[in-house]
């Protein structure tokens, strides 16, 4: 399965779904590739699905796709994201410090992370 994003703009969201191969190399080009799509709205909030590649991936590589959020903080103006994982708590390693004032939460489904957004 390939990295894809789906930009909603009649829920003001993008979405992001991650593949199980994805590198930090490829989530720089699929960010890429979002922030220049036509459609694309810094207010959007996002929706990061990790479920497929969070246990492929290391911690220093996840960190690495968190920093990416961080050094993107002038591209965006959005007030939520949310992050899909299966298991939380392997989460709770990263470090979130200094992403701008957007809220950042940990969901296990896309329902729960959609609601969330949403409000």
């Amino acid at each position: 399965m390939k990295n894809s994003f789906k930009i909603d703009e009649k829920k003001n969201i993008i979405f992001e779904n991650l593949s199980s191969d994805i590198t930090t190399e490829d989530y720089i080009r699929l960010k890429h590739e979002e922030f220049h799509h036509k459609k694309f709205n810094r207010n959007y909030n996002l929706i990061s699905d990790f479920r497929k590649c969070e246990n492929v991936l290391s911690p220093e590589d996840l960190q690495d796709m968190i920093n990416i959020f961080k050094e993107n903080k002038g591209k965006i103006n959005r007030k939520k994201s949310a992050l899909i994982f299966s298991d939380v708590n392997r989460f709770k390693k990263i470090n979130l410090q200094n992403i701008n004032s957007q809220e950042i939460k940990v969901f296990n489904s896309i329902e729960e992370a959609l609601n969330w957004a949403l409000k």
